[in-house]
């Protein structure tokens, strides 16, 4: 690979990472600015409906203070009382009383809808709190003025006037009636809304005084107190759709940030993919191409040996029989040293190509480990030592014989090759399965190479070691042992050395029905 593609490759995860975040925030900025725009416009139109409302009810409670206010002849406050039992009540229904009061804040008259008993409790409360909460004496001649507040379990709205008759200053003070607005004014005002909007009126406890209490709208809510009579009263408006509004919105937000995120883990995802592909596409060359030194090593040794011993006995040179006989047999050795790795290259290039033929029939194991082992004491020195153990009565199986006899073969050159006599093989019985075990006496595998040690071309590294191998061996045998329904592995043995361990179904557990040689072999890279 060339120092521009090294280049491109290490530029392509950070520059398509940020490109992922700046796309992700863009497109959640975007999702943002046009929920708010909507909520701003939703909102926009309520509080015009807050405002319109509000300006009506304080419309109404100046009219009703001018149009009483107007009447009050301070030169014949007689007239005043005949006037009130018969022409106040319809020209300003919501005023329930009316007081008038000198300079000295004596009252002159006062005038209500009320019983006696009611007239005088509040006359009282009028002298102690109301009165000292209006500040008559600070209002301006001929300006109208509100007082909102709370008396007793009551709010009540009095509105005042200060005025000058004959050179005197007089106090003309109304009190309104509020349930009148509650239970008149407010629905008539509202009635047109009923079908748009939810509303009501609350008070400083954020108690409804007027209209139920509103819940579920979430942001769509727009409040505001009235500016002049029931200041201590806030109206709130909100769209009759605002629970369901409110509830789009954020199932919505929560839709759109999940699809977002999604989309970027996708991404993500998609990333790492392809990067651990490339990696692993490296590593799998690396190791090819390893593999091919490797196999080109052991196929050029075993043929310049051939070679060699060849032209010397073709030149009829070598005079001595037994020496003759010592290069024959050194030619058929690596003749069989060669054919047992073009075997083993073959059946790789069998699994490779998805090649997946078994004939499996009911037989017993023992005797597999047996012509594995004479083949294996006829390709190599006839002395070494193989134990082989197992149970009484061992059950039968059924197998490939001759892809069985290639996974001892491989097992028992493992050893050879990788550890030190004398070898073990262990047969036993458990549950539905025949387990074997190979064991060697050799250094062992280290425990970080376990999981790897059954990949294609992976071999151990060992410095120092010149002992070659092509690395596909364990992957033959992994390959053949689970197309039997087994499994494989490998542990480190009590005192020294390595276990090679696998399954093989029982007789009447066993099945022909495997998963393909691809397939297995996709799981080891």
């Amino acid at each position: 690979m060339s120092w521009f593609s090294r280049l491109l490759s290490f530029l392509f995860i950070p520059v398509t990472l940020i490109s992922a975040g700046i796309l992700g925030y863009y497109s959640i900025e975007a999702a943002r600015r046009f929920a708010e725009a909507t909520r701003a416009s939703i909102l926009e139109s309520t509080l015009l409906v807050v405002d319109e409302k509000i300006d009506a009810i304080e419309k109404a409670v100046i009219a009703a203070d001018e149009a009483i206010f107007r009447r009050v002849d301070l030169t014949n406050l007689h007239a005043l009382e005949e006037e009130w039992e018969h022409a106040f009540s319809n020209i300003a229904p919501s005023i329930k009383r009316l007081l008038v009061l000198d300079e000295e804040k004596r009252i002159l008259i006062h005038l209500c809808r009320c019983t006696s008993k009611e007239k005088s409790a509040f006359l009282s409360m009028f002298e102690e709190k109301i009165c000292p909460d209006l500040f008559l004496e600070r209002a301006p001649i001929g300006q109208l003025r509100h007082l909102h507040h709370r008396y007793g379990q009551s709010d009540l709205l009095f509105s005042y006037r200060s005025v000058k008759s004959n050179g005197k200053r007089f106090y003309l003070v109304a009190q309104h009636d509020s349930d009148y607005f509650i239970h008149h004014l407010f629905p008539s005002i509202f009635q047109n809304e009923v079908g748009k909007y939810l509303f009501n009126i609350v008070n400083e406890e954020n108690r409804p005084v007027f209209g139920a209490a509103l819940s579920g709208v979430g942001e769509y809510l727009v409040g505001r107190n009235f500016p002049t009579t029931f200041y201590t009263w806030r109206l709130q408006v909100a769209p009759k759709r605002a629970p369901v509004l409110s509830a789009q919105k954020q199932a919505k937000s929560s839709t759109e940030s999940a699809l977002i995120a999604l989309a970027l883990v996708t991404l993500l995802v998609g990333v790492v993919f392809l990067v651990y592909a490339q990696i692993q596409e490296r590593r799998l060359n690396r190791l090819k191409s390893e593999f091919l030194a490797n196999v080109s090593h052991e196929f050029k040794t075993p043929l310049s040996v051939i070679r060699m011993f060849s032209e010397l006995l073709l030149t009829k040179r070598i005079r001595d029989e037994a020496k003759e006989r010592q290069y024959l047999e050194s030619i058929v050795r690596e003749s069989e040293r060669l054919s047992a790795l073009i075997e083993n290259v073959l059946d790789f290039a069998a699994i490779e190509r998805g090649k997946d033929v078994y004939d499996f029939q009911e037989g017993s194991i023992l005797n597999v480990i047996q012509r594995a082992i004479e083949a294996f004491r006829a390709r190599h020195d006839g002395n070494i030592e193989i134990v082989v153990r197992s149970e009484p009565g061992l059950p039968m199986a059924r197998f490939d014989e001759q892809s069985l006899l290639i996974v001892f073969m491989n097992l028992l050159d493992n050893a050879l090759k990788y550890g030190a006599p004398p070898f073990e093989i262990e047969v036993s019985s458990k549950g539905h399965h025949l387990v074997v075990k190979v064991r060697d006496h050799g250094p062992g595998i280290p425990r970080e190479h376990h999981r790897r040690i059954f990949e294609r071309f992976f071999r151990i590294p060992r410095p120092g070691s010149n002992v070659r191998g092509s690395g596909i061996g364990l992957a033959i045998v992994k390959h053949v042992v689970e197309a039997h329904g087994g499994r494989v592995w490998v542990e480190k043995a009590d005192g020294g050395g390595a276990v090679i361990g696998f399954t093989v179904p029982r007789h009447q557990e066993s099945t022909t029905e495997r998963p393909s040689l691809t397939s297995l072999l996709s799981r080891d890279a």
